[in-house]
Protein backbone atom coordinates (compact mmCIF):
# COMPACT_ATOMS: atom_id res chain seq x y z
CA UNK A 1 0.00 0.00 0.00
CA UNK A 2 1.42 3.40 -1.00
CA UNK A 3 1.21 6.01 1.67
CA UNK A 4 -0.47 9.49 -0.15
CA UNK A 5 2.06 11.90 0.62
CA UNK A 6 4.92 9.74 -1.21
CA UNK A 7 2.46 8.74 -4.05
CA UNK A 8 1.81 12.68 -4.59
CA UNK A 9 5.49 13.75 -4.37
CA UNK A 10 6.13 10.57 -6.76
CA UNK A 11 3.00 12.36 -9.47
CA UNK A 12 5.01 15.63 -9.45
CA UNK A 13 8.30 14.18 -9.99
CA UNK A 14 7.32 11.06 -12.23
CA UNK A 15 9.03 12.49 -15.79
CA UNK A 16 6.75 10.31 -17.63
CA UNK A 17 4.03 11.76 -16.45
CA UNK A 18 2.54 14.14 -19.00
CA UNK A 19 2.20 17.87 -17.85
CA UNK A 20 -0.26 20.59 -19.07
CA UNK A 21 0.42 21.73 -22.19
CA UNK A 22 0.95 25.66 -22.19
CA UNK A 23 -2.11 26.23 -24.52
CA UNK A 24 -3.95 24.56 -21.84
CA UNK A 25 -2.49 26.17 -18.93
CA UNK A 26 -3.59 29.51 -20.26
CA UNK A 27 -6.86 28.17 -21.23
CA UNK A 28 -7.56 26.88 -17.90
CA UNK A 29 -6.67 30.64 -16.61
CA UNK A 30 -9.07 32.06 -18.93
CA UNK A 31 -11.80 29.94 -18.01
CA UNK A 32 -11.36 31.26 -14.61
CA UNK A 33 -11.97 35.01 -15.43
CA UNK A 34 -15.88 35.82 -14.72
CA UNK A 35 -15.26 38.12 -17.65
CA UNK A 36 -13.37 36.29 -20.30
CA UNK A 37 -11.83 37.81 -23.59
CA UNK A 38 -12.76 37.02 -27.13
CA UNK A 39 -9.71 38.29 -28.65
CA UNK A 40 -7.27 36.72 -25.97
CA UNK A 41 -9.39 33.04 -26.73
CA UNK A 42 -8.88 33.58 -30.27
CA UNK A 43 -5.42 34.46 -29.96
CA UNK A 44 -4.22 31.53 -27.73
CA UNK A 45 -6.79 28.97 -29.88
CA UNK A 46 -4.98 30.34 -33.67
CA UNK A 47 -1.53 29.29 -31.84
CA UNK A 48 -2.67 26.01 -32.93
CA UNK A 49 -3.81 24.96 -36.19
CA UNK A 50 -4.64 21.70 -35.84
CA UNK A 51 -6.90 22.54 -32.55
CA UNK A 52 -8.72 25.64 -34.47
CA UNK A 53 -9.71 23.44 -36.68
CA UNK A 54 -11.25 20.71 -34.50
CA UNK A 55 -13.38 24.24 -33.09
CA UNK A 56 -14.44 25.33 -36.20
CA UNK A 57 -15.47 21.35 -37.10
CA UNK A 58 -17.21 21.46 -33.50
CA UNK A 59 -19.18 24.88 -34.26
CA UNK A 60 -20.74 23.59 -38.10
CA UNK A 61 -21.35 19.88 -36.36
CA UNK A 62 -24.95 19.20 -35.66
CA UNK A 63 -24.54 19.42 -31.90
CA UNK A 64 -24.83 23.25 -32.86
CA UNK A 65 -27.10 23.83 -35.28
CA UNK A 66 -26.45 26.93 -37.48
CA UNK A 67 -28.08 27.95 -40.99
CA UNK A 68 -25.05 29.91 -42.19
CA UNK A 69 -21.55 28.24 -42.07
CA UNK A 70 -18.96 29.21 -39.29
CA UNK A 71 -15.99 30.26 -40.53
CA UNK A 72 -13.96 32.21 -37.92
CA UNK A 73 -12.93 31.54 -34.31
CA UNK A 74 -14.91 34.75 -33.49
CA UNK A 75 -18.19 33.43 -34.55
CA UNK A 76 -17.65 30.18 -33.11
CA UNK A 77 -16.64 31.62 -29.79
CA UNK A 78 -19.90 33.64 -30.27
CA UNK A 79 -21.92 30.50 -31.38
CA UNK A 80 -20.55 27.92 -29.02
CA UNK A 81 -19.84 30.28 -26.18
CA UNK A 82 -17.06 31.34 -24.02
CA UNK A 83 -16.94 28.80 -21.52
CA UNK A 84 -18.16 26.24 -24.06
CA UNK A 85 -15.31 27.00 -26.60
CA UNK A 86 -12.79 27.33 -23.18
CA UNK A 87 -13.66 23.77 -22.03
CA UNK A 88 -14.12 22.38 -25.53
CA UNK A 89 -10.78 22.95 -26.56
CA UNK A 90 -9.21 22.36 -23.26
CA UNK A 91 -10.45 18.84 -23.65
CA UNK A 92 -9.19 18.90 -27.19
CA UNK A 93 -5.37 19.43 -26.08
CA UNK A 94 -5.80 16.67 -23.21
CA UNK A 95 -7.34 14.01 -25.14
CA UNK A 96 -4.87 14.48 -27.72
CA UNK A 97 -1.47 14.98 -25.30
CA UNK A 98 -2.49 12.00 -22.85
CA UNK A 99 -3.58 9.71 -26.80
CA UNK A 100 0.15 10.41 -27.85
CA UNK A 101 2.09 9.38 -24.71
CA UNK A 102 1.15 5.36 -24.86
CA UNK A 103 0.10 3.13 -22.02
CA UNK A 104 1.24 -0.01 -20.63
CA UNK A 105 -1.43 -2.14 -18.80
CA UNK A 106 -4.45 0.20 -19.28
CA UNK A 107 -6.23 -0.69 -21.85
CA UNK A 108 -6.67 3.24 -23.73
CA UNK A 109 -9.52 2.26 -26.39
CA UNK A 110 -11.40 1.27 -23.66
CA UNK A 111 -9.96 4.24 -21.35
CA UNK A 112 -10.87 6.81 -24.33
CA UNK A 113 -14.41 5.27 -25.54
CA UNK A 114 -15.64 5.54 -22.06
CA UNK A 115 -14.64 9.15 -20.83
CA UNK A 116 -16.49 10.01 -24.28
CA UNK A 117 -19.48 8.47 -23.44
CA UNK A 118 -18.88 9.70 -20.01
CA UNK A 119 -18.86 13.24 -21.03
CA UNK A 120 -21.76 12.86 -23.58
CA UNK A 121 -23.35 11.37 -20.77
CA UNK A 122 -22.85 14.54 -18.75
CA UNK A 123 -23.95 16.90 -20.93
CA UNK A 124 -27.44 14.80 -21.77
CA UNK A 125 -28.24 14.74 -18.14
CA UNK A 126 -27.24 18.25 -17.50
CA UNK A 127 -29.34 20.01 -19.87
CA UNK A 128 -32.10 17.99 -18.87
CA UNK A 129 -31.86 18.90 -15.18
CA UNK A 130 -31.32 22.73 -16.19
CA UNK A 131 -27.67 22.77 -15.27
CA UNK A 132 -26.33 26.13 -16.79
CA UNK A 133 -22.99 24.95 -16.85
CA UNK A 134 -22.99 21.93 -19.69
CA UNK A 135 -19.76 22.89 -20.88
CA UNK A 136 -18.24 22.53 -17.59
CA UNK A 137 -19.92 18.94 -17.33
CA UNK A 138 -18.89 17.51 -20.54
CA UNK A 139 -15.19 18.70 -19.80
CA UNK A 140 -15.73 17.11 -16.09
CA UNK A 141 -16.93 13.53 -17.53
CA UNK A 142 -14.30 14.13 -20.34
CA UNK A 143 -11.26 14.14 -17.46
CA UNK A 144 -12.74 12.01 -14.30
CA UNK A 145 -10.76 9.16 -15.59
CA UNK A 146 -7.48 10.94 -15.50
CA UNK A 147 -5.41 9.61 -12.59
CA UNK A 148 -5.78 5.94 -14.35
CA UNK A 149 -3.46 7.70 -16.85
CA UNK A 150 -0.95 8.71 -14.35
CA UNK A 151 -1.33 5.37 -11.72
CA UNK A 152 -0.41 3.65 -15.54
CA UNK A 153 2.87 5.43 -15.99
CA UNK A 154 3.86 5.60 -12.01
CA UNK A 155 2.89 1.72 -11.57
CA UNK A 156 3.09 0.40 -15.25
CA UNK A 157 2.12 -3.19 -13.79
CA UNK A 158 -1.02 -1.85 -12.13
CA UNK A 159 -3.52 -2.85 -15.15
CA UNK A 160 -1.63 -5.37 -16.51
CA UNK A 161 -3.75 -8.06 -14.82
CA UNK A 162 -5.21 -11.14 -16.47
CA UNK A 163 -7.98 -11.34 -13.62
CA UNK A 164 -9.02 -7.90 -14.46
CA UNK A 165 -11.79 -6.75 -16.45
CA UNK A 166 -11.25 -3.30 -16.83
CA UNK A 167 -14.77 -2.68 -18.74
CA UNK A 168 -16.30 -3.72 -14.74
CA UNK A 169 -15.28 -0.24 -13.36
CA UNK A 170 -16.52 -1.25 -10.04
CA UNK A 171 -13.58 -4.09 -10.05
CA UNK A 172 -10.97 -1.35 -11.00
CA UNK A 173 -11.95 0.66 -8.36
CA UNK A 174 -11.54 -2.00 -5.90
CA UNK A 175 -8.20 -2.97 -7.49
CA UNK A 176 -6.66 0.31 -7.28
CA UNK A 177 -7.34 0.49 -3.63
CA UNK A 178 -6.55 -3.29 -2.79
CA UNK A 179 -3.50 -2.36 -4.62
CA UNK A 180 -2.35 1.53 -3.88
CA UNK A 181 -4.98 2.18 -0.62
CA UNK A 182 -6.25 4.91 -2.96
CA UNK A 183 -8.56 5.05 -6.55
CA UNK A 184 -8.20 7.31 -9.87
CA UNK A 185 -10.37 9.38 -8.64
CA UNK A 186 -8.47 10.80 -5.93
CA UNK A 187 -5.13 10.72 -7.58
CA UNK A 188 -7.13 12.73 -10.83
CA UNK A 189 -8.07 15.31 -8.22
CA UNK A 190 -4.85 16.17 -6.81
CA UNK A 191 -3.29 15.92 -10.62
CA UNK A 192 -6.22 18.79 -11.64
CA UNK A 193 -5.36 20.88 -8.47
CA UNK A 194 -1.75 21.08 -9.07
CA UNK A 195 -2.56 22.05 -12.48
CA UNK A 196 -5.52 25.10 -11.21
CA UNK A 197 -8.20 23.29 -12.43
CA UNK A 198 -11.48 25.00 -11.35
CA UNK A 199 -12.15 23.63 -7.39
CA UNK A 200 -15.52 22.34 -8.52
CA UNK A 201 -14.35 20.10 -11.15
CA UNK A 202 -11.82 18.77 -8.87
CA UNK A 203 -14.32 17.78 -6.65
CA UNK A 204 -16.24 16.28 -8.94
CA UNK A 205 -13.39 14.18 -10.32
CA UNK A 206 -12.77 13.14 -6.68
CA UNK A 207 -16.23 12.10 -6.11
CA UNK A 208 -17.28 10.66 -9.46
CA UNK A 209 -16.30 6.75 -8.47
CA UNK A 210 -18.70 7.67 -4.80
CA UNK A 211 -21.04 4.36 -5.10
CA UNK A 212 -23.73 6.85 -3.25
CA UNK A 213 -24.95 10.08 -4.82
CA UNK A 214 -25.31 13.12 -2.43
CA UNK A 215 -28.76 14.15 -1.26
CA UNK A 216 -31.03 15.68 -3.85
CA UNK A 217 -29.80 19.67 -3.89
CA UNK A 218 -29.60 22.53 -5.71
CA UNK A 219 -25.94 23.72 -4.87
CA UNK A 220 -22.90 22.30 -6.01
CA UNK A 221 -24.14 19.03 -5.12
CA UNK A 222 -26.05 18.85 -8.23
CA UNK A 223 -22.62 19.12 -10.38
CA UNK A 224 -21.44 16.40 -8.44
CA UNK A 225 -24.45 13.92 -9.24
CA UNK A 226 -24.84 14.82 -12.50
CA UNK A 227 -21.45 13.40 -13.12
CA UNK A 228 -21.67 10.69 -10.54
CA UNK A 229 -24.67 9.52 -12.08
CA UNK A 230 -23.61 9.55 -15.60
CA UNK A 231 -20.56 7.28 -14.74
CA UNK A 232 -23.58 4.83 -13.42
CA UNK A 233 -25.23 5.59 -17.00
CA UNK A 234 -22.30 4.77 -19.01
CA UNK A 235 -21.53 1.33 -16.83
CA UNK A 236 -25.13 0.32 -17.87
CA UNK A 237 -24.28 1.43 -21.51
CA UNK A 238 -20.62 -0.82 -21.28
CA UNK A 239 -21.95 -3.47 -19.48
CA UNK A 240 -25.41 -4.77 -20.76
CA UNK A 241 -27.02 -4.26 -17.38
CA UNK A 242 -29.78 -6.33 -15.96
CA UNK A 243 -33.53 -4.79 -15.94
CA UNK A 244 -33.54 -4.62 -12.05
CA UNK A 245 -29.86 -2.73 -11.81
CA UNK A 246 -31.48 -0.52 -14.67
CA UNK A 247 -34.62 0.44 -12.51
CA UNK A 248 -32.65 1.03 -9.39
CA UNK A 249 -30.29 3.54 -11.24
CA UNK A 250 -34.37 5.01 -12.52
CA UNK A 251 -34.81 4.78 -8.87
CA UNK A 252 -31.65 6.64 -7.40
CA UNK A 253 -32.10 9.51 -10.60
CA UNK A 254 -35.25 10.33 -9.06
CA UNK A 255 -34.30 10.57 -5.61
CA UNK A 256 -31.01 12.51 -6.08
CA UNK A 257 -31.53 14.60 -8.84
CA UNK A 258 -35.10 14.67 -9.63
CA UNK A 259 -35.45 13.05 -12.56
CA UNK A 260 -38.60 11.67 -13.49
CA UNK A 261 -38.70 8.34 -15.61
CA UNK A 262 -39.51 10.09 -18.38
CA UNK A 263 -37.29 12.73 -18.23
CA UNK A 264 -34.74 9.65 -17.80
CA UNK A 265 -35.65 8.57 -20.90
CA UNK A 266 -35.38 11.71 -22.65
CA UNK A 267 -31.06 11.62 -21.04
CA UNK A 268 -31.07 7.85 -23.16
CA UNK A 269 -32.13 9.76 -26.27
CA UNK A 270 -30.31 12.75 -25.90
CA UNK A 271 -27.32 10.61 -25.45
CA UNK A 272 -28.17 9.09 -28.74
CA UNK A 273 -28.60 12.18 -30.49
CA UNK A 274 -24.73 13.05 -29.18
CA UNK A 275 -22.61 10.36 -28.75
CA UNK A 276 -22.05 9.54 -32.84
CA UNK A 277 -21.27 13.11 -33.23
CA UNK A 278 -18.99 13.54 -30.00
CA UNK A 279 -17.10 10.42 -31.29
CA UNK A 280 -16.48 11.94 -34.67
CA UNK A 281 -15.42 15.11 -33.29
CA UNK A 282 -12.40 13.13 -31.18
CA UNK A 283 -11.53 10.77 -33.95
CA UNK A 284 -12.93 7.65 -32.12
CA UNK A 285 -14.95 4.86 -32.29
CA UNK A 286 -15.97 3.49 -29.63
CA UNK A 287 -18.20 1.11 -30.70
CA UNK A 288 -20.86 1.10 -28.20
CA UNK A 289 -24.10 2.61 -30.50
CA UNK A 290 -25.01 -0.94 -30.68
CA UNK A 291 -25.26 -0.97 -26.65
CA UNK A 292 -26.91 2.25 -26.71
CA UNK A 293 -29.66 0.93 -28.81
CA UNK A 294 -30.16 -2.31 -26.52
CA UNK A 295 -30.09 -0.07 -23.62
CA UNK A 296 -32.75 1.88 -24.86
CA UNK A 297 -35.03 -0.81 -26.26
CA UNK A 298 -34.48 -2.07 -22.34
CA UNK A 299 -35.69 1.21 -21.12
CA UNK A 300 -38.57 1.30 -22.98
CA UNK A 301 -39.45 -1.90 -22.74
CA UNK A 302 -39.10 -1.49 -18.66
CA UNK A 303 -40.10 1.90 -18.20
CA UNK A 304 -43.36 0.96 -20.15
CA UNK A 305 -44.39 -2.00 -18.15
CA UNK A 306 -43.79 0.04 -14.49
CA UNK A 307 -45.11 3.04 -16.20
CA UNK A 308 -48.32 1.70 -17.97
CA UNK A 309 -49.73 5.04 -18.77
CA UNK A 310 -46.85 7.15 -20.24
CA UNK A 311 -46.44 3.86 -22.39
CA UNK A 312 -47.22 5.45 -25.31
CA UNK A 313 -44.90 8.56 -24.66
CA UNK A 314 -42.18 6.23 -23.95
CA UNK A 315 -42.99 4.55 -27.28
CA UNK A 316 -43.04 8.04 -29.57
CA UNK A 317 -39.57 9.25 -27.77
CA UNK A 318 -37.57 6.00 -28.68
CA UNK A 319 -38.56 5.26 -31.61
CA UNK A 320 -39.02 8.86 -33.72
CA UNK A 321 -35.28 8.50 -35.16
CA UNK A 322 -32.31 5.86 -35.76
CA UNK A 323 -29.13 6.03 -34.40
CA UNK A 324 -26.96 8.29 -36.53
CA UNK A 325 -24.49 6.06 -38.24
CA UNK A 326 -26.15 2.39 -37.68
CA UNK A 327 -27.98 0.44 -39.84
Amino acid sequence: MTDHVELKERLRACPNLPSSPAVAKRLIQLMESPFPDVEEIVQVLSRDSALTAKILQLANSSLFPYKCQVTTLHKAAILIGFNGILATALSFTLVRHFRNEGSTGLDLDLFWRRSLLVASACRAIGEVCGQKDTEELFLAGLIQDIGMLALDRLNPDLYHSEALDQSLHAEVVAHEQEMLGVTHALVGSWLLMDWNFPSKICMAVQLSDEARLLPNSEGPEKFFNCVGFAVTLVGLVITNASDKIFLAQVDLAESCLGIDPFAFAKILRKLKDVVHESEKLFEMNSHSEANLLQLMEQARTVLSRRHVPLANQFDALFLQNAMPGVG
